[in-house]
């Protein structure tokens, strides 16, 4: 990774890493298991399928997703990488719910974007468990972050997909 600071990879790591596509499969996945493929626009309403193939695709370029076959279907289940970004997510919606951020009623993904975002724009001036929670999958996931994709804000991500 060619970041200058491990502020730069925290920011880079935030603009990734909050797509509501991905934050929706990520989350999906962690709590009810894997996921059938053709299953994902039943299961993730609210995301076209373009959104649901980017994320698929990015999540997989991260190394947060594999694919698997199951019963003859292929199925997504999360790697190692994206169990412990499940983690991260749960810390950081976990925190933006005690601390009604970004407001009272904010559905998961909000919060989760709402709180990554903060962590980016913040200057070393971050919730401290969701800050160290992110860092720490910064420090042992840097490579996935390498990936073209990584760099990439929520927007062009979506132009992207």
């Amino acid at each position: 990774m060619n970041d200058r600071s491990p502020m730069d990879a925290l920011v880079r790591a935030t603009a990734t890493l909050s797509h509501p596509g991905l934050v929706r499969i990520v989350s999906e996945i962690d709590d009810n298991g894997p996921l059938q493929r053709h299953l994902l626009s039943r299961t993730l309403t609210g995301l076209s399928r373009q959104q649901l193939r980017h994320a698929t695709a990015a999540g997989r370029a991260l190394g947060l997703l594999r694919t698997r076959t199951h019963g003859g279907n292929p199925t997504l289940v999360l790697t190692p990488a994206g169990k412990e970004l499940a983690d991260v997510y749960d810390t950081a919606a976990r925190w933006a719910r005690t601390h009604h951020y970004p407001c009272d009623v904010s559905d998961f993904v909000t919060r989760v974007q709402a709180t990554l975002t903060l962590l980016g724009a913040s200057g070393g001036e971050a919730p401290h468990a969701p800050q160290a929670a992110l860092a720490s999958w910064v420090r042992d996931h840097a490579a996935a972050l390498g990936h073209p994709l990584a760099g990439m804000s929520p927007d062009e991500m979506e132009l992207a997909a």
